[in-house]
């Protein structure tokens, strides 16, 4: 997924302050979207430096949603998307399937995702991953 990272790059470069996504509440640029998809998928190698490792996904389409998946995909890993109205039991049996190295899950899929509180990371930790990660980009996959 080199390309999407190298395009969404290119446009944070070329039109850094154009919003790139826009929800009722709020707008992110170009920029900030680069910034915070570079720094989740430094994250992600970071947990699991494998190219084409499994990293679960369960949570309400958002903004933070597209994040995540441009993230896993720009890391070099594989999305297991997880449907957050899902039963705990389907969950277990997706995790049990797949054997993910990270699930990425919103307050609804954190309470329904039942596994090692390492495993998960939640949206809440995403400010926090972009100030550590923020100057660094994926190692390319």
């Amino acid at each position: 997924m080199q390309l999407s990272l190298d395009f969404l790059n290119d446009m944070a470069q070329r039109r850094g302050d154009d919003i790139a996504l826009e929800d009722a509440d709020s707008q992110v640029s170009y920029a900030e979207l680069a910034i915070a998809v570079n720094a989740l998928a430094v994250a992600l190698q970071s947990k699991d430096p494998t190219p084409g490792s499994r990293v679960g996904l369960c949570a309400a389409n958002s903004m933070e949603y597209i994040v995540s998946m441009l993230a896993i995909l720009a890391a070099g890993k594989v999305l297991v998307p997880m449907n957050c109205h899902g039963t705990p039991e389907q969950m277990l049996e997706i995790l049990n399937e797949t054997h993910p190295c990270a699930i990425i899950v919103d307050a609804l899929g954190d309470k329904l995702v039942h596994c090692e509180d390492e495993l998960k990371i939640p949206f809440t930790q995403f400010p926090g991953l972009v100030l550590t990660y923020r100057d660094q980009t994926p190692a390319v996959a």
